[in-house]
């Protein structure tokens, strides 16, 4: 059947290959693949399962060969979708699912599924191979989460916005995959953009998570200044024949020296 391999890390995922209308590498049957696929899936939402399924089969579907078709994203949204709305009941109106591309990510990090390739807002399944799963990724207890959000006072501490402008994800500050626990330490309330943002940052990132502003962003985050300000300094600068970034440290330590 399939043979694993070892996981290294958070895996990119692979470059679109030509598509196979008909072979499929050792004759593999896609319903056996699938069904061992799937029952081996190590995240504990049921409903999280159902979707992984839902974009397995659309990106191998029936009476086609590996590597797979070419899925748009708007092909993916659709079928998780048309998934749901089977199974959605109740008064309350059908609301799209947004975090499709999240349950792809985890498909192709946690789940092993490192079979997957993307180019720009294309998908292709391009190998049946599976890589050694990961620890299932835990939720805060409502009690942590709210401790969480309290100390970061209800704001990303990337961008400072807070509910109901942006949504929150519990983030793991130093990734698992470098070694992150689940102690209330290692957590932190980032908007959808940001750890969409700091996903794809540590995505392949072999620097020191202790001293990086994703990871720590209370610390290393670069500090803002407005755009009069910046369009200042950068003119004085510009006078004095200095570089912008060197005065600007002048400036600060000029001045914290002053406070001693």
């Amino acid at each position: 059947m399939v043979s694993p391999r070892k996981s290294r890390g958070r895996q990119k995922f692979l470059s679109l290959a030509p598509v196979s209308k008909i072979d499929v590498p050792n004759n593999i049957n896609r319903d056996d693949w699938l069904e061992k696929t799937c029952r081996g899936f190590v995240c504990p939402s049921t409903a999280n399962k159902s979707y992984y399924r839902v974009l397995l089969e659309t990106l191998w579907p029936i009476d086609h060969g590996i590597p797979g078709p070419h899925v748009t994203e708007e092909k993916l949204r659709e079928a998780i979708d048309q998934f749901r709305r089977s199974q959605h009941s109740g008064d309350k109106p059908y609301k799209p699912y947004i975090d499709v591309f999240r349950r792809l990510r985890e498909l192709q990090g946690e789940e092993g599924v490192t079979g997957i390739a993307r180019e720009g807002k294309t998908y292709q399944l391009v190998s049946l191979l599976l890589s050694e799963k990961r620890i299932p990724r835990i939720k805060l207890s409502d009690v942590d989460w709210q401790q969480i959000l309290a100390q970061y006072q209800h704001r990303c501490p990337v961008c400072h916005r807070s509910e109901p402008t942006v949504r929150f994800q519990q983030d793991h500050k130093i990734p698992r995959t470098r070694g992150g626990g689940n102690e209330l330490s290692n957590w932190q309330p980032l908007c959808d953009e940001c750890n969409n943002f700091k996903s794809t940052s540590c995505r392949g990132c072999q620097l020191e998570c202790e001293i990086c502003s994703w990871a720590f962003p209370e610390r290393f985050a670069p500090l803002r200044l407005s755009a009069e300000n910046i369009t200042l300094l950068r003119k004085i600068a510009l006078d004095i024949n200095t570089d912008p970034h060197d005065l600007l440290n002048r400036i600060v330590s000029d001045f914290c020296d002053a406070q001693t």
